[in-house]
Parts: C-alpha cells; structure tokens; sequence
C-alpha cells in the first residue's frame, strides 16, 4: 500500500521533470524547441534591427534652446560622471542632454537618484538604444 501511494505521489514530479535540451554522446548540450519557436525568434530580431536597436531608457537632464547653455551642461556632467555615456540630441527648437544606456526603467531611476543631487531636474524617459551601445 505504501508504495502504490509512493507512485501517486511521485508521478506528477516525474511528468514535470521533462525539459527541452538534451546532452549527446560529445557532452554537447542540444536544445529541442517546439516547431515555430526559431521562426518567431527570428522574426522578433528582425523587428528589432529594424527598429536599429532595442526599447530602453535614459535619464534626460536638461532641454533648452540655447546650444550653448546645453552644451556646458553636457561638460559638467562627463566631468562629474565621466563612466555615464552622454548624448546631446537636437528636436526642433530644443536641444537635450540624454545619459546612460538602461534597458528596464529601474536601472535609469537608480542612476536618477544618483545624480539627483547635482541635477534636480533629471527624469527617465524611454528611447532606442542602439545594439553597440548596450553594456554586455
């Protein structure tokens, strides 16, 4: 009796403990995906390089008119931050200072509150961030 219980028991482990790679002969591990999931794949990395990159954020500083006063701003943040990539971009009338590379909204904020204490005004905001841009 016991050990008809034992197989209740355990048969639903042993059905769940099914997985989608294989190791051959070679200690190669193979992976065995259901049909369709490499052409989906492959149609979601088309979709992004021809958005020429992937969704991700960025903390904007400052946008004013003047070129001049946002390009002093620009220097004053790679000397105080010279690790954080800069941007300095031109959407007509305003110039603006983007920093960082993030992909989730969390690692941009984390950054805000970094330097929030030299640039109050700063927030997140979402732009497309290059594939070479991104840290691996």
């Amino acid at each position: 009796m016991k050990k008809i219980l034992l197989i209740f028991i355990a048969f639903p482990f042993i059905l769940a403990a099914q997985t989608d790679t294989t190791l051959n002969e070679n200690n190669v591990i193979t992976s065995v995906n259901e049909q369709g999931i490499d052409a989906l794949f492959n149609k979601y990395e088309n979709i992004l390089k021809a958005k020429n990159g992937v969704e991700g954020w960025r903390v904007q500083l400052l946008f004013k008119a003047k070129q001049k006063e946002i390009t002093q701003l620009k220097i004053d943040f790679i000397k105080l931050y010279p690790n954080i990539p800069t941007y300095l971009e031109y959407e007509a009338p305003y110039y603006r200072v983007l920093v960082g590379n993030f992909r989730t909204k969390l690692e941009a904020i984390k950054i805000k509150h970094q330097i929030s204490k030299n640039f109050p005004g700063a927030y997140p905001v979402p732009e497309i961030i290059n594939f070479s841009q991104l840290k691996k």
